[in-house]
């Protein structure tokens, strides 16, 4: 593979940059998730601003992350291509899975970004149900991430 100006680049290069690359937005997302939870379990109400106000940071973050954990995934598959065991093996089964728990993480996180919107754009967002929910739902998100991260280990090292 030829890179721009004749330098020649090592696919295993690429292959192993796009894999940190998604190792990375895995650990943001959920990492992100974890601090969103941390913060609504701590007492006091003084505090539902501070959580409503990192819960809007994180959705963000959490859309970009997970555009680039589709391309980087997808990046991870073709880099293995035919390399790659079928469904009818237990990697396989494990990997189908695995994305079906991505894509049920993505399509029920669009209720979360919504519910985070609406209490941040409310003028009762402060009050301590709002922290409740918040607490639920990045309790979810976070339960939902150490499946996926058990199945990805899993899938590394299995």
């Amino acid at each position: 593979m030829r890179w721009t100006g004749g330098v020649e680049l090592d696919p295993h290069v690429l292959h192993v940059a796009i894999r940190w690359v998604h190792v990375a937005a895995m650990a943001t997302a959920f990492g992100g998730a974890i601090t969103v939870l941390a913060l609504s379990t701590r007492p006091g109400a003084d505090s539902a601003g501070a959580v409503i106000a990192v819960a809007v940071r994180y959705e963000w973050l959490f859309w970009a992350a997970a555009g680039v954990l589709a391309m980087t995934g997808i990046g991870n598959l073709a880099a293995f291509g035919a390399a790659l065991l079928g469904p009818a093996t237990n990697w396989g089964a494990t990997l189908l899975l695995k994305l079906g728990s991505v894509l049920a993480l993505v399509v029920l996180s669009l209720p979360r970004t919504l519910a985070v919107a609406r209490i941040s754009a409310s003028t009762v967002g402060t009050a301590p149900g709002s922290v409740t929910t918040l607490r639920n739902l990045y309790g979810a998100t976070s339960g939902a991430f150490a499946v996926i991260l058990a199945l990805a280990v899993w899938l590394a090292h299995g």
